[in-house]
Parts: C-alpha cells; sequence; structure tokens
C-alpha cells in the first residue's frame, strides 16, 4: 500500500469564511431571509477551523481523521460553490436595481433561485454539523494563531540554486568534449550522444549547463532544445526545433508533417547544430529512424545529445561515442550543494549554532542518497531556517522510514525527501502544487499563467499586506521554486519553468482523484469529486461527455496539449450542465462558434479560446460576471470583440495579438468600464459618447504598453489622468497623418500637453505630432526614467527635448523635417542612435561615447558623423553630402574624470561588428581604425580603399556592391578570418582580378556584373582559395566560359544561373576534378552546349537544370549524350519550376528542396 498523503482544507475553508464575510457585510438584498444561514454556517466553519492546523500534522497517523478532512474538505468546497454563485446573483440583481433606478420587487425566477439557494445552504449546514460533531472523537487541539495559512515573504532570490550548479564541472567538461571531438564526425551521419541515469540524478541540469557553455555556442552554427517527456512525438519535435530556431508560435499548428519538415530543412540543411532531445522514452525504431533521416540533411559535425533514465533508448538509437553513465553526486559535493543552499550570505550564524546545523544538516545530506534533487528539497525547505529543533525533527521524521520504489499497484515513485519538503510546506501552497499535476509531464510553465489559474481558483489568500492578489500568487511561486519543486529553464526566447518527472509523480500522488488527466477516451474515469481536469487525448467530445454525466462539480477543464480538438455538440452540454466550472481551456482545437449558453457558466473567471478558428465572440460572454481572463491569442480570424465588453466589470486580462490591434478599428464602447483591466494594448479615439479618451480615466491597472491613437480627436485630454498610471512601461501618442494647419499645431500642443504620463515611464513614442514645440514635461526632468524616445514624423519641431532624460538608452527620431542642430549633451547611457529623414540636419555632437548601434539614413545635409569609441553596428544610407568622417578620428580624444584631455587607444575602436555604407557618394574613406566583422559597401563612388589591415583576424564578411570598376575588388587585403565574399552590380568590370590569399573564405558571390568577359586575370583568380565550399555566379550575361585552369577541389556547392552567353563550364576533365561537389545548379543559361565531356565527379549528389535548352536536350531520355555520365546522381532534377516551393507546400523529406544552400553572413535588419 502507498504511503499516505496529507489532505488539506484551511485554504478552502478560509476562502469560504471570507466569502461568507463578504456576503454578509454587502448586505445585498437578495440575502433577505438567508442571511442568518449563512451567519450559522460561518459561524459552525470558524470553529471548526480553530483545529484544523492540528488535524492537519496527525492525519497520516490517523486514517479516520484523514477520512474527516476529506469530507470537511468537499463541504467546503460545496459551500463555496454555492456561496460564490449566490454572490454572483445578488451583485447582478443588484447592478440591474442601479441601472433602473427604482426599486422593484424580486421576479419569479429571482424568488424561486433564492429559495434554491437557501435549501442549498442549509443541506450544507446538517454536513457541517455532522462534521462538527465527528471532530470530537479526534479530541484536537485549539491554534495559538492563524501563521500557518498566511503568507510569509521571503528576502531570498528564487533563482540562486539553479544559476549555481554543484558538483558536475567534471562531468560538463567530459560531455562538451565530446560534442566538440573531430573523431566522430562522419559523412552522412550523425553523433548522437545519450546522458543516461537515473530520476533526480541531475541529467538536464547537466545538459543545460553543457547547451549554455560557450565553448558549444561557438562551435555549432545553432542550438536547439526540445523537451520530449514520455511519449515521442515526431510531429511534436519537428515543432519544437522549429519554434527554438525562429520562434514561430500561431500558425505552425496548421502544417503538415511533410510541411513542416521543408520548414525545418529550410535553415538546418548542410549547418552544424546540435539538438537536446531532453527526457526521452523511446522503443520504437521506426520513429527514431524517420528523425535521422531528417537530421542528416545537416553539415558534418552535428550532434545530438539525449537525455533518458531509459537504457533502452541505447538499442533505438544506437551511440558513437559510447553513452554517457551519470552517477551519483560525488559524497563531499552532496555537502557543497546543500550549503550553497541553506546557508546564504545573508544568514549570518553564531559558530556554534551554525556548527550545529552542519553536524544535522549532514546526516539529512545522507539520508538523500546522493540525489540532487532530493538535497535541493531539502536545502530549500531549511533555506533561511535557523531552529536547531526543527532540523533535528526533519532528521527523525518518520517518512525516511518509506520505502522509496514503486508499489505493485504502479503507483509512481516519491523520494521520502520529496514526500517530506511537500508535508512541511504551508497549507496555502500545498493547494497550489497539487492543482499542477492536471498538466502533462514535461509541461513548460509560465509563471504569470499559472498565478491566473491559481487566482481563478481562489487559491491565492489574501493578507493585510499591500500586495495585490497577482503579487502574492508570485510569491507562492517563487517560494515553490526556492524549495526545488519548480525548475527554471532560462532558455534564449524566454523564462520558462519545468517540473521534475518525480516531483510531477509526487503532485499527482497526493492530488488523485481530484485532479485528474485524461490521456486517451478510453480511460477516462473521472469522478463525481474530480474537480480539476485536463484532455491530453486527441478525441475530446466522448471525454467531455463523461466528464458531463459524472462530475458535475468540476472546475477546471484545460486541454494543455497542441493537438487538434474536435468538441461536436458537447460545448453547449457543458455549459448547460456544469455551471461551477471556473476555468475553461479550449485552444488550439477546431473551435469556429462559441455557443450563446456560455453565459451559463456564471462563475468563470479564466477563458482561453487561442489558437482556435473563431470569427466572432457571442455577445453573451459579456454577462460573465467573474470573468478575469481572456485569452484570444492567435485567433487569426478574429476581427472585433463583442459590443458589451464594457460589461465584463472584472476583467484583468484581455489578451491579443499585435495583429488584433492592426485589423481591427475600433474597440466597443465604454471600455472604460473595466476599471480592473491590466493591459491593453491600443485606445483608439473616436469622436462618439463612449468613445473619447476620458475612458482611460480610472483605468489605473494598466501596465506595459498603450498606444493611443487619432488623438486629433481627443477632447479635454487630461481626464484621461496618464500620471495615475504608475504602472505603464511604454506610451505611445500617435495622431493621423496630415499637412496640419496652423490650428492644428495649437490643438496637438494643447493636447500633449495635457498627457503628461507617470514619472516611471521608461519608453515614449510620439507619431505624426503637429506641434511646433514638445511639451514642457518632457524638458523639465520628469521622466527621469525614460530609457527609449522615438519621434516620427514630428515635422514642425525643430528642437529636440533632450536636456533631462539623462537615462535615455535609445533614441530614434525619423521624418523630423525641420531639425537642423542635435543639442550638445553627454549621453553617458546612450546605446542606440537611429535617425531617419531629417534633411536639414547638418551638425550631430561632437563624440557619443557610449553608442553601440548607429543608424543614419536620408539626411541630406549632414557632412560628417561623431566619434562612437564603442560602436558595434553602423548603418549609413543616402546620406549625399557626407564625407568628413576619417579626418574627426585621426585628431580623437576624450576628456577624463578630472576634466583632462586624454587620447583615446586604438583598441577602443575595434569592438566593430558590423558595417553598412549606402548611397553616400561623397564619402572617400572609412576610419582606419575601424576593423569591423562584415563591411558591405555599395553605391560609394569616391571610396577607393578598405578600413581593413592586412592579416586581420577579425574580418569575416565583404560585400562590394555598384562600386566603380574593380577598385576596391583588387584592394581586398590578405587574411585568413575572412568567411564570405560578395562581388555584385559592378559596371567596367571585365576580367575578375586575382584574389589575395583568402585562406578561409567558403561562399563567394559574383552576381549582376554585366561586364564581366572572364573570371580569371594573371593566371587563375581562385588560387588564393583552398578553403572555398561554396561559389554562386548569376545574372553575368557576359561570361563564355569559366576559368580554364578550374576552380578549387574543395567547392561542394556550384550554383550558375541567368548567364546567357555561358557556352562551356570548361575542359573536358574540368568537372570531375572538383572531386567535393555535392550539389550543382544550373538554370537560364540557354548558350550552354553541355557538361564537361568526362562528367561529374563521383561525390555529386544533386543536380539541378532548368531553363538550359541545349543542355537540356543532350541529357534527354535514351537520346542525350550527356545521359549517361549523370543517370546514377541521387538526385536529379532537369527542368523542374525556377520558383522555390512555396512553404506550404507537400515536401518529401526523401528527395531535399534544389534551393538547399549556404545560408551566410546574415546582417542585421532595419531594426537592429
Amino acid at each position: 500500500m502507498a504511503d499516505p498523503v496529507s489532505l488539506v482544507a484551511g485554504p478552502i475553508v478560509k476562502t469560504v469564511l471570507g466569502l461568507a464575510s463578504s456576503l454578509i457585510t454587502q448586505k445585498y438584498q437578495l440575502l433577505q431571509g438567508v442571511e442568518g444561514d449563512i451567519k450559522k454556517l460561518s459561524s459552525k466553519l470558524t470553529a471548526i477551523q480553530s483545529v484544523l492546523e492540528d488535524a492537519e500534522e496527525k492525519q497520516l497517523d490517523n486514517r479516520p481523521l484523514r477520512d474527516w478532512l476529506g469530507k470537511l474538505k468537499e463541504a467546503a468546497y460545496d459551500a463555496h460553490d454555492i456561496l460564490e454563485t449566490f454572490a454572483t446573483e445578488a451583485c447582478l440583481w443588484q447592478k440591474k436595481q442601479q441601472v433602473q433606478n427604482i426599486p422593484r420587487p424580486f421576479s419569479a425566477t429571482e424568488t424561486a433561485y433564492k429559495l434554491e439557494a437557501a435549501s442549498e445552504i442549509k443541506e450544507i449546514l446538517a454536513r457541517l454539523d455532522e462534521i462538527a460533531k465527528e471532530k470530537e472523537q479526534f479530541h484536537l487541539n485549539v491554534n495559538d494563531n492563524d501563521n500557518r495559512n498566511t503568507y510569509e515573504n521571503r528576502n531570498t532570490s528564487s533563482f540562486v540554486v539553479e544559476a549555481d550548479v554543484v558538483g558536475r564541472e567534471d562531468d560538463k567538461n567530459k560531455v562538451v568534449n565530446l560534442l566538440l571531438s573531430q573523431e566522430f564526425d562522419r559523412e552522412d551521419d550523425i553523433s548522437v550522444i545519450p546522458i543516461i541515469g537515473m530520476g533526480g540524478l541531475g541529467k538536464t541540469t547537466l545538459a543545460q549547463v553543457v547547451f549554455n557553455d560557450n565553448r558549444v555556442k561557438n562551435h555549432f552554427e545553432f542550438t536547439m532544445w526540445v523537451c520530449v517527456t514520455t511519449n515521442f512525438d515526431y510531429r511534436k519535435i519537428l515543432k519544437g526545433m522549429i519554434e527554438y530556431h525562429t520562434e514561430m508560435n500561431y500558425n505552425i499548428n496548421s502544417l503538415s508533417d511533410n510541411q513542416l519538415q521543408s520548414r525545418l530543412l529550410e535553415f538546418l540543411a548542410r549547418k552544424r547544430f546540435l539538438l537536446v532531445l531532453d527526457d526521452v522514452w523511446i522503443e520504437s525504431y521506426h520513429v527514431w529512424e524517420r528523425l535521422l533521416v531528417l537530421l542528416k540533411q545537416g553539415g558534418k559535425g552535428c550532434r545530438v545529445l539525449i537525455t533518458s533514465r531509459n537504457k533502452r533508448v541505447l538499442d533505438v538509437t544506437g551511440t558513437h561515442p559510447q553513452p554517457y553513465l551519470l552517477d551519483y553526486l560525488p559524497e563531499d559535493q552532496c555537502w557543497s550543494l546543500f550549503e550553497k543552499i541553506v546557508f546564504t550570505q545573508q544568514n549570518i550564524l553564531a559558530h556554534d549554532v551554525r556548527s550545529r546545523l552542519e553536524d544535522i544538516g549532514r546526516e539529512i545530506v545522507r539520508k538523500c542518497d546522493r540525489l540532487p534533487l532530493a538535497i535541493k528539497a531539502m536545502g530549500g525547505l531549511l533555506r533561511g531556517n535557523n531552529d536547531v529543533n526543527k532540523w533535528k525533527n526533519i532528521l527523525k521524521n518518520e517518512i525516511w522510514e518509506a520505502e522509496k520504489k514503486s508499489t505493485n499497484t504502479g503507483e509512481p515513485i516519491v523520494l521520502p525527501a520529496l514526500k517530506l519538503s511537500y508535508d512541511l510546506l504551508p497549507s496555502h501552497l500545498k493547494h497550489c502544487f497539487a492543482y499542477c499535476y492536471i498538466f502533462p509531464k514535461g509541461y513548460m510553465f509560465d509563471k504569470n499563467e499559472l498565478v491566473k489559474l491559481w487566482k481563478a481558483e481562489s487559491f491565492i489568500l489574501s493578507t493585510s499586506r499591500e500586495d495585490t492578489i497577482d503579487e502574492i500568487g508570485s510569491d507562492y511561486f517563487d517560494e515553490l521554486l526556492m524549495r526545488s519543486f519548480f525548475q527554471l529553464l532560462d532558455t534564449e526566447n524566454r523564462q520558462t519553468y519545468r517540473m521534475h518527472d518525480l516531483i510531477h509523480d509526487l503532485a499527482q500522488s497526493i492530488s488523485f482523484p481530484n485532479c485528474y488527466q485524461v490521456k486517451d477516451n478510453k480511460s477516462c474515469h473521472v469522478s463525481e469529486i474530480s474537480r480539476h481536469v485536463s484532455l491530453l487525448c486527441k478525441d475530446v467530445e466522448e471525454p467531455v461527455l463523461q466528464i458531463i454525466e459524472k462530475s458535475k462539480k468540476l472546475r477546471t477543464l484545460l486541454l494543455p496539449s497542441e493537438h487538434h480538438k474536435a468538441f461536436g455538440q458537447a460545448l453547449d452540454k457543458l455549459f448547460h450542465s456544469l455551471k461551477y466550472v471556473r476555468v475553461l481551456d479550449l485552444s488550439s482545437s477546431t473551435l469556429m462558434e462559441l455557443p450563446n449558453s456560455i453565459e451559463k457558466l456564471k462563475l468563470l473567471y479564466y477563458l482561453d479560446l487561442s489558437k482556435t478558428e473563431i470569427k466572432e465572440l457571442p455577445n453573451s460572454i459579456c454577462s460573465l460576471h467573474n470573468l478575469q481572463t481572456l485569452k484570444l491569442l492567435g485567433c487569426l480570424w478574429l476581427l472585433k470583440l463583442p459590443k458589451d465588453l464594457g460589461n465584463l466589470t472584472n476583467l484583468q486580462h484581455l489578451e491579443l495579438d499585435d495583429i488584433f490591434w492592426v485589423k481591427s478599428s475600433t474597440l466597443p464602447r465604454s471600455m472604460g468600464r473595466l476599471t480592473r483591466l491590466q493591459n491593453l494594448h491600443a485606445f483608439q479615439i473616436i469622436d462618439k459618447p463612449g468613445y473619447g479618451i476620458d475612458e482611460l480615466k480610472d483605468m489605473n491597472c494598466l501596465k506595459g504598453a498603450l498606444h493611443i491613437s487619432k488623438l486629433e480627436n481627443a477632447v479635454n485630454a487630461a481626464d484621461a489622468k496618464l500620471k495615475d498610471k504608475e504602472k505603464l512601461q511604454k506610451v505611445v501618442f500617435e495622431w493621423s497623418s496630415s499637412d496640419g494647419s496652423s490650428q492644428d499645431e495649437e490643438a496637438d500642443e494643447r493636447v500633449l500637453e495635457d498627457l503628461q504620463p507617470h514619472s516611471d515611464l521608461q519608453v515614449l513614442q510620439l507619431f505624426c505630432y503637429k506641434g511646433t514645440r514638445f511639451p514642457s514635461w518632457m524638458g523639465d526632468g520628469l521622466l527621469q526614467n525614460v530609457v527609449t524616445l522615438s519621434l516620427k514624423d514630428c515635422s514642425k519641431c525643430k528642437v529636440l527635448p533632450l536636456g533631462q532624460l539623462e537615462k535615455l538608452r535609445d533614441i530614434r527620431i525619423k521624418g523630423m523635417l525641420e531639425l537642423e542642430e542635435w543639442p550638445e549633451a553627454l549621453y553617458t547611457s546612450l546605446l542606440h542612435l537611429k535617425i531617419s529623414n531629417c534633411p536639414k540636419l547638418g551638425k550631430l555632437p561632437s563624440i557619443f561615447h557610449s553608442v553601440t548601434v548607429l543608424k543614419i539614413t536620408k539626411c541630406h545635409s549632414l557632412k560628417t558623423l561623431p566619434l562612437t569609441p564603442s560602436l558595434r553596428f553602423s548603418i549609413l544610407v543616402d546620406n549625399p553630402v557626407l564625407g568628413d568622417w576619417n579626418e574627426r578620428y585621426r585628431h580623437f580624444h576624450s576628456v577624463n574624470d578630472q576634466g583632462e584631455v586624454v587620447a583615446l587607444p586604438v583598441s577602443t575602436f575595434s569592438k566593430l561588428i558590423e558595417l553598412k555604407v549606402i548611397k553616400c557618394p561623397k564619402l572617400a574613406t572609412l576610419p582606419n581604425l575601424f576593423f569591423p566583422q562584415k563591411l558591405e559597401i555599395s553605391e560609394c563612388q569616391l571610396l577607393n580603399a578598405l578600413p581593413i589591415p592586412e592579416h586581420s583576424q577579425r574580418f569575416q564578411h565583404l560585400a562590394l556592391d555598384a562600386c566603380r570598376g574593380g577598385t576596391l575588388v583588387r584592394k581586398i587585403p590578405e587574411t585568413s578570418s575572412l568567411h564570405s565574399l560578395v562581388i555584385s552590380n559592378i559596371s567596367g568590370l571585365t576580367c575578375l582580378p586575382k584574389l589575395p590569399q583568402l585562406s578561409g573564405l567558403k561562399a563567394l558571390y559574383i552576381h549582376s556584373c554585366s561586364d564581366l568577359v572572364s573570371l580569371s586575370e594573371e593566371g587563375s583568380s581562385f588560387q588564393g582559395l583552398p578553403s572555398l565550399k561554396l561559389l554562386s555566379i548569376r545574372n553575368c550575361p557576359q561570361l563564355v566560359t569559366l576559368p580554364e585552369q578550374g576552380l578549387p577541389a574543395t567547392i561542394e556547392c556550384l550554383t550558375i544561373g541567368s548567364c546567357p552567353g555561358l557556352k562551356s563550364l570548361g575542359p573536358r576533365e574540368w568537372l570531375r576534378n572538383l572531386t567535393s561537389l555535392k550539389d550543382l545548379y544550373l538554370d537560364d543559361c540557354p548558350s550552354l552546349e553541355s557538361l564537361p565531356e568526362e562528367g561529374p565527379p563521383t561525390s555529386l549528389r544533386h543536380l539541378h537544370i532548368e531553363g538550359c535548352t541545349l543542355l537540356v536536350k543532350q541529357c534527354q531520355k535514351d537520346l542525350g549524350p550527356d545521359l549517361p555520365n549523370i543517370k546514377d546522381i541521387p538526385d536529379l532534377e532537369i527542368d523542374h519550376p525556377k520558383d522555390i516551393p512555396d512553404p506550404n507546400a507537400e515536401t518529401e523529406v526523401s528527395s531535399p528542396p534544389w534551393y538547399r544552400q549556404f545560408i551566410c553572413c546574415k546582417g542585421i535588419d532595419s531594426e537592429n
């Protein structure tokens, strides 16, 4: 028999008492006749509550007492359902009275409901009478105080435990060496390295520190992490890889498996990647082989790192090198881990106390059997607790003698240390933790979302603290995290959390059957006391119908998996039958329409319709008085919100994608009634009642960003009271674009002056402002915390309001047509500066010390640039008079802290990563102190030198476009670090100059050189390119033949296209000498007569020929003389469509897309 687990009734009893007290205090008219019974209920529960602490402590040794607690918990839940329904009806009736403004008698329906509620309350009272009588037999002690249910905030960081990994440094280095070793690199194969070990050893933690090691990140071109868990789902793994790499979210679910494969190949092919598959359970070679075929499309040196408890994984995946068997934590490191968690720097103890705690602690650590998870659980439990007696009690607890292995009933393993850690949690945290079982193993938790669910379930107890319920809930989570009930997964995209499988087993053991997972429609064994259910199956209609029949008291229905689900007719039945549902998740389903009967769910707090095909919400949803969270993310067909949305006065979270605000013209009227709303991305002002700026007046809970548009319609803008919205971090003020009259100027200035935001604002953006001056609050020091300022199309302002914005890190200026001069200031915090379309701007400050990103576009009067010693990225586009840049750097200096002028070291300017210079015709030189990693130059006719010294080891990418003649091509320096070179649109270049020794060059692009006749000057132009792998020649109409001397034998991919004059690829042996060639693409070369006589090399795997009329004839079946030389090529495409396939089209993995090629040195986008 499994060990008993403690039942928790305290939190729900406290919640019911709070609700009863609120009902009595409110004195609702509907309460008449039942107020006495509610007082009795409160009195009985108060008496029982006084002994609950003692009962919960003694229950493990007393089965009848546990049964009694179970009865009390069920009665309290039922009481909560009845009282909350009653409170909702009473509040709605009160609102009707206020609207009608005259007293009215109860309707027949209201009277009937009142009688029914009174009957239900009496039934609860009878049950509580019986429960109160039964408690006498247990002789329970009255609580000394009620602190057990009160949250005590700890001044500790929740992330310290996960941030410092102890005792695995040697393991980490060994695994890193396996990943980086070239010994296991094989052509057309991939190295699989499993980390094998029992649960709780720290396999995932080890994989994380390896994954984030700088040596690994620098070695692989990109890395991916996918959590697999119990079911090795091929589709889920593909989606996880794509989402990790591209941050795609919503439309990916609609793609077929073949389409997912095609998407993945777009960035996976020929790349050296690392894929981590965490927590793998797989026994089917067929599924693994299907994934392996896809992964082998990567480049040489790819790795798959697997973590698993199951050694049978080795039989399926095969491994080279040998698997890494993770051992228990060394004994000395066990103590180090425990010590680091428990004895923090803030926890300073007397020597004798510390010594006694260490002695006890070492005994506790020994009982954890060298399992890091168990040690963390104990450490989190004792962290900040210096009571020697409490430590002794934990050491002597009987639970250490419990069996550590699963029973014959198949119940999950629960380590004693984990169970003890749970038993010693405060009651309110036990409630929250147990609820998490309804999420599947391996689920990635979002902290804020989980807090919203806890809030909807009334798990978060209000206290005398001034913190909001959300803040208290966040503290709950942090406490569980600190005690290792959650693990932080600090991914590159966002912070997520995971529950270890053993912790999940613990949650299952304490929450069943109150919480239940339906894993398939044949095993739906919910009961009448199942209150929280998640559907993990694809077919949900049948399980929902069973839930309707068996679980009338259901509070939660979640669909946490992403499989498409169809409800059929079950939803309408659900809405009519399950009246106590508080949380309803219908996301990722095929739902297109929500039944009007949704209004039946009077107690609904949380509704998630994300990633559905719903087009319109029924207006009946606006009668859900208690609704706090409405999630509509990824609803691509949704164009508007229901007209009476303003009735949802308790709504706190309205979650919509940015695309919705672009598509939707207006919000419903009277949004100002949503005074508890925390997020409102956009608010458009319309000259109608209910749509004015005064609607924002009382919405002081707004957080994050607020975009107010059509400000030309604003009347009495001060009514918005933006100064009172202290939680707003970003505000955007936008007027509709127009030419602007003098009347517009004055009106805009008045409006903006009245829109002063709170002083904690961090981001301020103004669009299409027609005033001639900025408001006083921008320049008088009131916005000390602004870090980002964006001014777009403020076309009449001549002066920038930057003097008092001392914390500015990011400035974006566009379309300030009258701006002439930038104000001089230190700008010590400024990192990003972007200026565009300021035609009169003629001068910038002499130096920006800290700017790392500089982008200047279409500044037609700017002649010189400032010193930027910290510059990392720079883009200069269409600045026709910019010329004197190098001169300033010849005399660069700075002022030190003592006010002295000092020279800056040359190394100061060596941080530059990328420099783009486009359409700057007066620019003759670039500062020779710049050593960029990537340099792109286009349409700079006077520029005749590159700022790159010989033998530079930083230079990686060079693009020369539309430069006069071949001057700059001949100035390319000799270097071993250059990886890719682009030469394009260079008129007058008839012959490619001999390139210098570029021993590291891997990719060479020669495009759109209209006068190019030959690729060879002074012998072979390619002699100095011993590492070249990709050569692309396109749109060179005068090119007749390729160099007779041949190309480097290292080339793996050769692309030749749109060269109508090309007649020959070279002598008979020319192609066969390319012994590394794998991919050959020939398109739109109508004069090309044949392939070289000796044919292609045996290494060629893919040949694509299209738009080459003469050559295609040579390759025709049965007739073509070139056919015998190419018929054995595995992937042969002749005269296929030219366009790259639609990403939504079906593409088989066995036929990789012909457009695979190197993706080299992608530049920064316009927003960097």
